[in-house]
């Protein structure tokens, strides 16, 4: 299935708002085995409009996806042009009216007049329901290529595709390549492309290999014909990359990591320095992570690595706040004073003052202690403040995710 990603809105072309929906379609889309021949963007302007999907419209393509402009206010005039393209008549639909008035009602919030514009239907197309949100999408057919318009809000963008467009693509389309993924993270693209090619015979022409780094780590991503070729190559790479690897999933790290503390019934507390509670508020954000979280020391001052943390003022002096010995110390005072598990720790330089020429920006330590173990690394991250304070929380993350499955 050929499929091209259509974005409207004013926002998108200026810069101040990210276009995350059309990589969400793609990246979805691509790993049903679709093939996305074009992405668009086009400002709230009918004319603009109007003249895109006439040029989409006669290309070889099966199915055009859009977003945005579909809300209640002025400026969303989306439904308008579209309806006017199609040369569709509005007609009122009664019963969602009042089911978006008791909506609203409920929530008590006055409903406006102008949330009449998404009680419009089309006479010639069909609606795409909204689980989340009130407007709701459209599906035409033109010259056989199917046309379905989406709200612009991520969330309710991503329950249509869920809900209904994934099911219909799913139905439609015959299964041309499959895709694998292998997420790593503490090793840059570079270090992994050449890992790979050393360890791997396998130079199979049918298997594209792609790396996709971003500040969390790298996604290797394998697309290929032959499911079974696909599988043994990704399974081959996996070991290869076996220190950086953490899923085949599209799970985050700290999802992985909360749900193995889960299910081995491990504590664990936090001792943050320059990462100033970034860990803590990544593994909050896990749902059932009460089960095993039991709290967090942000020690960004040496004071409060004293005072609160209980760290021994003479280490401090000797081996200087960045350094193995009191990332370790700070992992174990965290662990006895939370009585968890698992206590981990941060300690660096994120930048961009504070750097020595024996401690430059980007260094930094993070370690894991329990009753049995003391782990302690050490990372050059090289990077901004923002970058390093994320690579420091996922060098954590993937600390703790070794130390559970030990005990797999």
């Amino acid at each position: 299935m050929r499929v091209t990603i259509l974005s409207i809105g004013d926002e998108l072309l200026s810069g101040k708002t990210v276009n995350t929906n059309a990589n969400y379609i793609s990246l979805v889309l691509d790993g049903l085995g679709c093939e996305i021949v074009k992405q668009v963007t086009v400002a709230d302007r009918k004319n603009d409009i109007l003249d895109c999907l006439t040029d989409l419209f006669k290309m070889p393509i099966d199915l055009i996806l859009c977003t945005g402009g579909l809300g209640p206010t002025s400026d969303d005039i989306t439904l308008d042009v579209i309806f006017s393209f199609f040369n569709s008549k509005k007609l009122f639909d009664d019963k969602y009216w009042i089911k978006l008035m008791n909506k609203f009602s409920n929530i008590g919030i006055p409903i406006s007049k102008s949330h009449k514009k998404q009680a419009v239907v089309p006479d010639n197309g069909s609606i795409i329901p909204n689980s989340i949100g009130t407007a709701r999408g459209f599906q035409f057919e033109k010259n056989k290529i199917v046309f379905i318009a989406m709200p612009g809000v991520p969330s309710e963008m991503q329950a249509m595709m869920n809900d209904t467009i994934i099911p219909m693509v799913k139905s439609k389309i015959v299964k041309s390549k499959y895709v694998a993924t292998i997420r790593t993270t503490g090793a840059a693209e570079t270090i992994l492309h050449d890992l790979i090619n050393k360890n791997n015979d396998d130079d199979d022409d049918n298997i594209n290999i792609g790396y996709y780094p971003s500040v969390y780590g790298v996604d290797i991503r394998l697309v290929g014909k032959d499911l079974n070729k696909l599988n043994n190559i990704k399974e081959n790479i996996a070991n290869t990359v076996s220190d950086y690897f953490y899923t085949f999933s599209d799970h985050n790290l700290e999802e992985i990591v909360v749900n193995k503390l889960i299910k081995h019934q491990f504590t664990i507390a936090t001792a943050e320095s320059c990462t100033g509670g970034l860990i803590g508020n990544r593994i909050t954000e896990v749902p059932g992570s009460s089960n095993v979280y039991k709290g967090s020391i942000v020690a960004y001052s040496n004071s409060v690595k004293i005072n609160n943390l209980g760290i021994d003022k003479n280490n401090l002096e000797k081996y200087g706040a960045v350094s193995r010995e009191i990332a370790g110390e700070m992992a174990r005072q965290v662990r006895k004073t939370f009585n968890s598990k698992i206590g981990v720790s941060t300690t660096g330089i994120a930048g961009p003052g504070g750097s020595t020429k024996e401690k430059p920006i980007g260094l930094v330590y993070v370690a894991l202690s329990s009753k049995e173990d003391l782990v302690i690394k050490k990372y050059n991250f090289h990077s901004n403040r923002n970058k390093n304070k994320i690579r420091s929380s996922q060098a954590v993350l993937k600390i703790i995710q070794d130390y559970c499955e030990n005990y797999e």
